[in-house]
């Protein structure tokens, strides 16, 4: 392969007309991007890239004919000295330098993940540009170098310069949506453009002939070459047309990285927003402070706080991909227009932090269309956001504070719920996690057959029996805070107790866990009433459940639909809860007295002396097994480890002794009685060469051993011998090694034979 080294007037036609057709295909490729971002700029930008890497190309490699190495590093020069002012003039980094190339360099690395992890449509003027900026720079620049590589293979050199437009096509359809910007751009246009290049670039690399066979030959490779284009273009056509179904995108693929379940369940805290007795006052309680205040919403609306689709037996929280076979229920970035498709009322609020709002929960109504921070730190929080389609909730990982404003369109979907309506079937993984109320689930929905009217019929029992109750006045805090499992079955006032007794908090995760139960999708949402002026205090803060119905949408179920504001007697009147089926046992006519009043005094002496003969006896026992129990971890089981590490050479060398004395081949053993005579020398310390081409009489030599000389002599007598040894003459030879082997270990100390037995130096490699 070689480069252009001449620009006559037929070869700068042919680089303007690669040049050319490099332009068309890039800009039709990235032409995807349309339906991403939600202005046309990227596209210029990213053709401007194409088009400065092109004309680089041309003048450094064509004109000046320096390496295509130089032409990169050039490209690299205008990505970071243009792309402040291309791409991040929103962000304050128009001027190039430290911080801007750092942004550069993170969205360089990581824009993809970014832009995966956007709702799309994307803001036009983000920092996102940076990537069809990248694009184009790098298509341009390898599609117009390799139209000038020129090779002997015409089936290589005229499709090369081909994969670049056609790479970044498929990761522009990879990295958008599901449904395409245009399907005659990015599949006609593109295919046509591409298919005619290929046939330009055959036709110039091909020489005229002009014989029939030349012809033939020229007519059937050009018809292979467009069946190649045909093939490479029909999977990317098909991406590109398929339905949103079959659409192939990573945006499905790739789970965002933000969690929101790393945070706490605000449900938890509800008893923060109850009113307090008369004369008591506590420095968390926001019953009578303002959390916001929004304008633009009509009194009684519902605002969303959170919304939590998971519970674990302990709380109700937020998660991703809680919704089976749903894939916009996660929280992603998103710019400051968000496609969020629903009908209804449209909502155009404004709503100000007050100071007893803060953390990651961001106020919302309805469906968002579009938000804006209007706060100082705007970008740092418009960075933060992040927004679930699925649970229309959003937070604030960077955190709201007192004084912050933001502005939003919303829509107001459709809310109503009757008994008719029919319940969706995707059911969570919450429905397993109420197994523990099937009791109640069957029992108060005794007579309904349909499952939205079973979740009515629950809901009115509910009502009609429990109690409400804050717990925070003095008879009443027997009726603890949270939603755990005990909370809502053992403990005092759960489903368990006589008397069903909650506020907000338990009778939502109540309702929604029987709901789920039933089968119909269920979730809690923390929001508030808007009171009139739309000032929202912790006294307008609620807790109530949305049911899923047939059509995919969240239907509300209010709070008072399930709640009374009936408070408990001091001393309930006790009613048996009915345990199942339709037999209710009759009361027992005397209470059963309990194991501790049957006890007498003897009894209780007893169990008092038991006990404290175990304390005594705990008081001993401590010490001795706390100090037992450091004894074997930092001296028992350090020496067994070092027992084990010792014992472990000694079985080697025995097993390497056992394999040499069975070898089949009976001249082997000798070889091995031999080699054990050497490595008991080596072990007890003493110089003896090993090797290729050391002899055995050579190394008798150097064994400290009257004996060694002789065996060394026998042992090559043996192997080398006219007639095949005898098993007998082998296992004599051993024995005769063996002799030597103790004698040799007499003549030391008992030390320097423990080391020679646990000595790893016969194990290296033969020098």
């Amino acid at each position: 392969m070689r480069y252009f080294r001449r620009l006559t007037l037929s070869q700068a036609r042919w680089v303007g007309i690669d040049a050319a057709f490099v332009l068309a295909l890039t800009g039709a490729a990235l032409a995807g991007l349309g339906s991403t971002f939600t202005e046309s700029e990227f596209w210029w930008i990213g053709m401007l890239g194409a088009l400065l890497a092109v004309l680089t190309t041309v003048v450094v490699v064509v004109m000046l004919r320096w390496p295509s190495a130089v032409a990169a590093l050039l490209v690299v020069v205008w990505y970071f000295l243009l792309g402040p002012v291309l791409t991040l003039r929103s962000q304050g980094l128009a001027a190039p330098g430290p911080d801007s190339w750092r942004v550069l360099v993170d969205e360089a690395l990581f824009g993809w993940k970014d832009l995966l992890t956007t709702l799309p449509p994307v803001d036009g003027e983000s920092r996102l540009l940076a990537l069809p900026w990248l694009l184009g720079l790098v298509t341009g620049l390898l599609a117009l170098v390799l139209s000038l590589v020129r090779t002997r293979r015409t089936l290589v050199a005229a499709p090369l310069p081909l994969l670049p437009p056609l790479a970044l096509l498929a990761l522009v359809i990879l990295l958008g949506v599901g449904r395409p910007e245009s399907l005659w751009l990015q599949g006609g246009v593109f295919a046509v453009l591409a298919l005619a290049w290929l046939g330009l670039r055959y036709g110039r690399a091909s020489t005229p002939v002009k014989s029939t066979q030349g012809q033939l030959v020229r007519i059937g490779t050009g018809a292979a070459l467009v069946g190649v284009a045909g093939l490479l273009a029909l999977p990317v056509g098909t991406w590109a047309s398929g339905g949103d179904e079959d659409r192939v995108i990573l945006r499905s693929q790739v789970d965002p990285p933000f969690d929101v379940g790393q945070y706490p369940s605000p449900l938890a805290s509800f008893r923060r927003y109850v009113e307090l007795p008369k004369g008591k006052k506590s420095a968390l309680n926001l019953h009578d402070t303002t959390l916001f205040t929004i304008e633009g919403v009509p009194s009684g609306a519902r605002v969303r706080l959170a919304v939590l689709d998971r519970y674990d037996g302990v709380v109700w929280g937020a998660s991703n991909n809680a919704q089976p076979g749903a894939e916009n229920d996660t929280y992603q970035r998103v710019s400051s227009v968000i496609d969020n498709p629903v009908e209804g009322t449209g909502v155009d609020a404004r709503v100000t932090i007050g100071p007893g709002w803060s953390g990651v929960w961001l106020p919302t109504v309805g469906a968002l269309q579009s938000l804006r921070f209007l706060s100082e730190d705007q970008e740092a929080l418009s960075e933060s956001f992040r927004y679930n389609l699925g649970t229309s909730s959003a937070v604030v990982p960077a955190g709201v504070h007192p004084g912050d404003v933001y502005t939003f369109t919303a829509v107001s979907p459709r809310d109503d719920l009757t008994p008719e309506s029919a319940p969706s079937s995707n059911v969570g993984a919450a429905a397993e996690a109420a197994g523990f109320l099937d009791t109640q689930a069957v029992q108060w929905s005794e007579g309904e057959r349909q499952p939205m009217r079973r979740v009515l019929a629950i809901a009115r029992h509910l009502k009609s029996e429990g109690k409400y109750s804050d717990g925070v006045i003095e008879s009443e805090k027997i009726y603890h805070a949270g939603h755990n499992r005990y909370r809502l079955t053992d403990d005092t006032g759960g489903v368990n107790s006589p008397f069903v007794v909650g506020n907000d908090e338990q009778y939502a995760a109540w309702m929604a866990l029987l709901a789920n139960r039933i089968g119909v999708p269920a979730r809690v949402v923390l929001g508030a009433i808007v009171p009139d002026g739309g000032t929202v205090t912790g006294a307008d803060v609620h807790a109530w459940v949305e049911l899923q119905v047939a059509d995919g949408s969240w239907r509300t179920l209010p709070t008072e639909l399930f709640m009374d504001d009936d408070r408990p007697a001091e001393q309930q009147t006790i009613r048996p809860q009915q345990l199942s089926g339709s037999v209710v046992p009759p009361p027992a006519p005397i209470p059963p007295p309990s194991t501790a009043g049957e006890q007498n005094d003897a009894d209780m002496r007893v169990r008092k002396n038991r006990s404290t003969a175990k304390q005594a006896t705990d008081e001993v026992a401590g010490p001795v097994a706390q100090w037992l129990g450091r004894a074997i971890r930092y001296v028992a089981a350090p020496l067994l480890a070092l027992v084990i590490l010792l014992s472990s050479v000694v079985v080697a060398k025995l097993l390497r002794r056992r394999r040499r004395r069975t070898r089949t081949k009976v001249s082997a053993r000798f070889v091995g009685a031999w080699r054990e005579l050497v490595d008991h020398a080596r072990d007890l310390g003493q110089p003896i060469p090993v090797g290729f081409g050391v002899t055995r009489r050579e190394q008798s030599a150097e064994i400290v051993s009257p004996g060694a000389r002789t065996l060394a002599h026998r042992a090559d007598s043996h192997v080398f011998g006219p007639r095949v040894p005898r098993p007998r003459d082998a296992e004599a030879y051993w024995r005769e090694v063996d002799h030597e082997r103790a004698a040799m270990s007499a003549s030391v100390g008992r030390w320097q034979r423990i080391r020679a037995a646990l000595s790893l130096t016969t194990f290296r490699r033969t020098q």
